[in-house]
């Protein structure tokens, strides 16, 4: 997520999460925290993450399930196992 300078204001509602996966519970955490209104997902065929928890607290979920995410995903399973396995926090 880029942000604008800390001299300028800005409203974090009008901002958008995108990510390559299904946020865990940390960064669901700070998307709630921070009161993002939208959450775009790459795919979340990998790792289902706390996306329920986003959409109770009113946060759109939008997953595009998009295939160069889901080859990217597989393959760092693939080629990175245990780096995958950090990433998704086990």
């Amino acid at each position: 997520m880029i942000l604008p300078s800390y001299t300028t204001p800005w409203d974090a509602a009008q901002l958008t999460l995108v990510t390559t996966l299904s946020p865990c519970p940390m960064c669901a955490g700070t998307a709630v925290l921070l009161g993002l209104r939208r959450v775009v997902i790459g795919e979340r065929r990998s790792y289902v993450g706390a996306e329920e928890w986003l959409r109770q607290a009113g946060i759109a979920v939008d997953c595009l399930d998009d295939p160069a995410c889901v080859a990217l995903m597989e393959r760092m399973q693939r080629l990175k196992p245990d780096l995958w396995q950090e990433d998704i926090g086990r």
